[in-house]
């Protein structure tokens, strides 16, 4: 039960600095909710989207 909850803010997390970077927030908490860590750590490394490539899911 606590690795689902793990897993869970994971998605949260991810999606949450999809958002910050202008990433698409649906598709990142997706893959937060699949790879859990790995994805927090992908988002994280990404430059942020520049205003005409925003995408807001």
């Amino acid at each position: 039960m606590e690795y689902l909850l793990l897993w869970l803010v994971f998605g949260a997390a991810a999606a949450s600095m999809a958002k910050s970077k202008g990433r698409s927030v649906a598709l990142w908490t997706l893959v937060g909710l699949l790879i859990g860590p790995f994805a927090v750590l992908v988002v994280a490394v990404m430059k942020p989207v520049s205003g005409a490539e925003q995408k807001y899911l």
